[in-house]
């Protein structure tokens, strides 16, 4: 998943959200658009999830023993073989938190979007009503 492409195709779908008052019919038009930019911001916002998804599984993946902590235990140093393997496991913690990060902006911004779509929506029902 290219992120910046996601930022873009998020940009764009937020852009076509717009709601003129002209008349009835056109409003009821505007509303299905509205719901159809919302799915589309919904399976983006699920894509999205796989990324994270995936980055969380190959931190799970990643094995903190390492050959020297191996060794410092064979060799009755466990307790530098224990500060040597959290040490790793902090690191790959870290990482994965990094790595992380842009995806969970990326859906955040999705929530905000989609919640503007609710209010332009919201808006339109007012209109309807009157």
């Amino acid at each position: 998943m290219n992120l910046q492409q996601t930022q873009l195709r998020i940009y764009q779908l937020k852009q076509q959200m717009t709601l003129t008052f002209d008349n009835p019919k056109s409003v009821k038009l505007q509303i299905k658009n509205l719901n159809l930019i919302q799915k589309q911001l919904k399976a983006i916002k699920k894509e999205v999830n796989l990324a994270i998804k995936e980055i969380n599984q190959q931190a799970t993946q990643t094995t903190p023993d390492s050959i020297i902590s191996v060794g410092l235990d064979l060799f009755g140093k466990r307790k530098w073989a224990g500060q040597l393997r959290q040490s790793t496991r902090r690191a790959i913690q870290s990482d994965k938190i990094n790595a992380r990060q842009p995806y969970i902006e990326v859906k955040d911004y999705i929530d905000q979007v989609i919640l503007e779509g609710d209010k332009t929506k919201l808006k339109a029902e007012q209109y309807l009503a009157e």
